[in-house]
């Protein structure tokens, strides 16, 4: 019997679900999620470092032109305003930023209406002192900011404590409450690291987590990501971790999901997908490289790629299939 295929673009995806009302229309309840690309950021600091030398720009506009054109995401992370001594490669994020948002205004010049495309780029700042640096420029309204739930590891990442990290966090969002060059409030993702094993630490509490993302929720971020940065978090901690979260009050369709995937790990990662989509959560990143992960802290050899978009598709596809069975049993 030959392997069932899943589909593996945006557009492949589509022809799916439109294939069967009842697919379209659990894909629509479960609020219609899409994919938030990575590619252009996580996708590429854990690349070596010939291989960063290789990867100039006119190859990744390229590669953020396949990004638009086959996998149709509804965000894109372009790179990250960082010292050029620690990720050299990301020195021409401004101009790939610059380049991308040329590139959807000049596609939806020659679209109709319904065809325009909105997608959100996103541009990684790691401290307060790289937000001073752009945060005038009116084009940049969606960022993303890093923490950690180990103090390890926020230390080794970006030589802050936690304690420190969420002061800068608090001053990174208040230099947006004071500028008056700003006409639009920005959108801000939060990733959250090591979410449930630190690579310095090991395995992590998980109240203690629990805590950690309640006191960050109080910042009142637009998306909090919880990142399994080690590829290792399991689906009973996750529920215990998301569930108790949400019992005390956390709404968690304001979470996203950042996941590494070790090999032979796929099975799980598409049972957390499961067990989040049961939870109305919604948004996960994808990286169309098979890489990914905090070059900075981790040494490669234990460095797990990102969620990729076979996985993404097929695990979306398998949840609708599941619950459409369901629903069938029970009628």
């Amino acid at each position: 019997m030959l392997a069932k295929t899943y589909p593996t673009t945006a557009k492949g995806f589509r022809k799916w679900y439109l294939s069967n009302k009842k697919w379209e229309t659990m894909y629509y309840k479960l609020g219609s999620p899409k994919p938030f690309d990575v590619t252009l950021r996580d996708g590429l600091q854990a690349l070596s470092k010939e291989e960063q030398n290789e990867f100039t720009t006119i190859k990744k506009k390229e590669l953020y032109k396949n990004i638009c054109l086959n996998y149709n995401p509804k965000c894109i992370e372009i790179g990250s305003i960082v010292s050029e001594k620690v990720l050299p490669i990301f020195k021409d994020t401004l101009e790939l930023y610059s380049y991308a948002l040329k590139y959807q205004q000049s596609s939806n010049e020659y679209s109709d209406l319904n065809n325009k495309c909105n997608r959100q780029h996103f541009i990684l700042i790691p401290n307060k002192k790289k937000l001073q640096e752009v945060i005038n420029k009116s084009e940049f309204n969606h960022f993303a900011f890093i923490t950690s739930v180990s103090n390890s590891f926020q230390k080794r990442n970006t030589n802050l404590s936690l304690v420190e990290s969420d002061k800068d966090i608090i001053e990174m969002i208040n230099l947006f409450n004071i500028n008056s060059d700003r006409t639009r409030d920005p959108s801000i993702k939060l990733y959250v690291s090591c979410v449930n094993e630190c690579p310095i630490e090991g395995k992590l509490d998980n109240d203690f987590i629990v805590n950690r993302l309640l006191n960050l929720y109080k910042l009142n971020i637009d998306t909090i990501c919880l990142s399994d940065t080690c590829g290792s978090l399991e689906v009973e901690d996750f529920e215990y971790i998301v569930d108790t979260c949400a019992y005390f009050g956390m709404v968690l369709s304001k979470l996203s999901l950042h996941l590494h995937v070790k090999p032979g790990k796929e099975d799980i990662v598409e049972q957390i997908i499961h067990t989040a989509l049961d939870r109305k959560i919604i948004n996960y990143d994808v990286s169309l490289l098979k890489t990914g992960g905090c070059s900075v802290t981790m040494k490669k050899e234990n460095i797990s790629p990102n969620l990729s978009y076979e996985l993404y598709y097929k695990s979306i596809v398998k949840y609708i299939e599941k619950k459409h069975e369901t629903c069938k049993f029970i009628n």
